[in-house]
């Protein structure tokens, strides 16, 4: 494995297996069959998000609005009486906001944490507006979607799989996917060889939207039910996750296995907070703390290239 171009090193490999090995071990229902479900399905929506959040993370950007995304996205869904306009309405709005973000910061030249702070602002207030309080109605054929087995396997899994194997696709067989990773490791370098960097960005930003707009859709399927502040958390726990997957925030190095160790960890880590009892309210602490070191870990001149 490529080190340099992956951004996984030892640490991020050994995290998820120590968090694993401890849990089953100190929690002794965290290998009960409820308990591991809920788990997965948890895991499942960050992942998602998280996909995403590598994509902006690869062109050296951040995202802080995919959380109001995703809760924009689930009172769309939750105040629609047919599944299907809910879901159009939600998948727009994504293209809406990832446009609005990829050229304010590509062209306007505006700061990515100020732009997308902006956006998240705007939207959770729009959130609001839409479903001013937690409820509304979920068609019972989009939960089945995302809750119970096909052949065996846990839906939650496929969504992974779905998701994980349309951005592989992406970076791994598709041009723009090369340059994504040209632009992330030295935009200059890229745009003197004809790669059209602004319009990469702008692409990059509008994936991250959808993306933010799937899992909003997922997760409201799993509840079967819209709420305002729904994703209010997985801003900052996306930048984390594809921190602790070895994602360089700077542009130009990240995997999607990286992604899925920083998901899982992050996942596992809010379980055990749970099992044990912890207040909620230190889940935000400590997922700044991990972003914190996590960031204070990467080489700072590595690059993907």
């Amino acid at each position: 494995m490529n080190t340099f171009r992956t951004g996984i090193g030892r640490m991020t490999l050994a995290l998820p297996v120590l968090l694993i090995v401890f849990l089953s071990l100190a929690a002794s229902n965290f290998l009960a069959a409820q308990n591991l479900t809920n788990v997965t399905g948890q895991i499942t929506a960050l992942l998602i998000v998280t996909l995403g959040q590598m994509l902006v993370a690869l062109v050296a950007g951040i995202d802080l609005s995919v959380g109001s995304v995703m809760s924009l996205a689930g009172c769309l869904i939750a105040t629609q009486a047919d599944p299907f306009t809910g879901t159009v309405l939600a998948l727009l709005m994504g293209l809406c906001v990832g446009l609005v973000n990829g050229l304010g910061i590509a062209i306007a030249g505006i700061s990515p944490p100020i732009m997308t702070l902006a956006t998240r602002t705007f939207l959770q207030g729009l959130a609001y507006r839409v479903l001013p309080i937690p409820g509304g109605q979920v068609a019972p054929a989009l939960g089945q979607l995302v809750n119970g087995t096909a052949a065996g396997v846990p839906l939650p899994l496929l969504w992974c799989a779905a998701c994980m194997l349309a951005v592989y696709v992406l970076l791994h067989r598709s041009r723009l996917g090369l340059h994504i990773f040209a632009v992330g490791a030295q935009a200059r370098s890229a745009h003197l060889n004809g790669v059209q960097s602004r319009t990469v960005v702008v692409a990059a930003y509008v994936l991250c939207s959808l993306l933010a707009v799937v899992a909003g859709i997922y997760l409201t399927a799993r509840v079967s039910a819209g709420d305002p502040t729904m994703g209010a958390a997985f801003g900052l726990e996306s930048v984390a996750a594809v921190a602790l997957g070895g994602v360089q925030l700077t542009g130009g190095v990240g995997s999607i296995l990286g992604v899925v160790i920083g998901a899982l960890s992050l996942g596992l880590i809010t379980n055990g907070i749970n099992l044990f009892g912890i207040s909620p309210f230190l889940r935000g602490a400590v997922t700044g703390l991990l972003l914190l070191l996590a960031v204070c870990s990467q080489r700072r001149k590595v690059v993907g290239l």
